[in-house]
């Protein structure tokens, strides 16, 4: 499991709990998944603007 997750390039860290069954696998979410986001909202918000200004002008 680990590896899929390594070779998805996921941006999370992960860790199985071994207590009980079945097994917990627990994800979590790390800041470059949220600067990422960021990032990729940030450019999408600029082209929405540039394309506008194209209907506008």
């Amino acid at each position: 499991m680990h590896t899929r997750i390594d070779s998805a390039e996921l941006r999370v860290r992960h860790q199985i709990r071994r207590q009980g069954r079945p097994y917990t696998l627990v994800l979590t979410k790390t800041q470059e998944l949220f600067t990422r986001e960021q990032t990729v909202r940030g450019q999408a918000a600029a082209d929405l603007a540039w394309l506008m200004s194209l209907r506008n002008g």
